[in-house]
């Protein structure tokens, strides 16, 4: 009892210590952080998010986005990777692709919450915006596997809405097969006898389309078992007639802020190596 007051000085001491360095300077250090300006006319980096960009943030933090992607381009001496004559190389994030450098604090300056992520089941999206397209990034959010067939990531079809043509299709519809739509967020076939009824209805619209393709020379016999496999395939891939999955406006904002993910993109001076 006696060395009481010793220990919980010492407890004490550690917790006010770890406070200090790990809280209150980095806090001291980093509050007062500015954009980045290499000349006085530039835009200054980063910007903060505006509009949909900014709406689409708390689509993100809501779906939890953040449990399986992060947000940080690690520096190229973290990290291997192997070439193809079995070399080993450091700075695998640079070298895939994923930023032109690392993440510094500058970077999140305009984010709250910062939404570094703390695993990776999927790819660091910290420079997504400058990888994919509009159109990649919503028919990858519609469903992952019409774009990578190894994908884990969830089909998030709820962000978008299946409908009817009317006219025109919308400029904005998904250019998706109808394996994708016909149950939006699974990948569709039909049965044996399924597949039987559609040919016998529409067989010969179907073959009248297949033969229309540059690719597809030759006759086709879809009474035979390679024929009717090879007509299912490309009928797959063709979008339902009078049918569309367009996007909602959470979809938009979603990717409207993947698209406005650009934080390993500007050099800055402190991301030198």
């Amino acid at each position: 009892m006696d060395r009481g007051m010793v220990i919980f000085l010492g407890a004490l001491l550690t917790f006010s210590s770890s406070w200090l360095g790990l809280i209150l300077f980095p806090y001291w250090q980093l509050n007062n952080e500015k954009p980045y300006q290499k000349e006085p006319g530039d835009d200054p980096y980063p910007m903060p998010l505006q509009g949909e960009a900014l709406a689409g943030r708390k689509i993100y933090q809501a779906n939890g986005c953040i449990y399986c992607h992060s947000q940080q381009v690690r520096s190229e001496k973290f990290g291997n990777w192997w070439d193809e004559n079995g070399q080993e190389h450091t700075g695998a994030d640079i070298k895939r692709g994923w930023g032109s450098r690392r993440n510094v604090s500058r970077d999140y300056i305009y984010d709250n919450p910062t939404m570094l992520g703390t695993m990776r089941t999927g790819p660091d999206i910290a420079n997504v915006g400058s990888r994919y397209s509009e159109a990649w990034q919503h028919s990858h959010t519609f469903n992952p596997r019409a774009l990578n067939d190894w994908s884990i990531m969830p089909s998030f079809a709820f962000l978008y809405r299946k409908e009817k043509v009317v006219g025109e299709r919308s400029e904005k519809a998904l250019k998706l097969g109808r394996e994708w739509t016909v149950d939006p967020g699974y990948r569709w076939r039909p049965s044996a006898s399924e597949w039987d009824a559609i040919l016998q209805q529409s067989g010969d619209a179907i073959k009248s389309r297949y033969l229309t393709e540059p690719t597809h020379t030759g006759g086709i016999d879809p009474n035979t078992p390679d024929g009717k496999k090879r007509l299912l395939d490309f009928w797959l891939t063709t979008e339902e007639e009078g049918i569309q999955i367009v996007p909602t406006g959470n979809a938009n904002a979603l990717v409207a802020y993947l698209l406005a993910l650009r934080k390993a993109e500007v050099p800055v001076p402190e991301a030198k190596e």
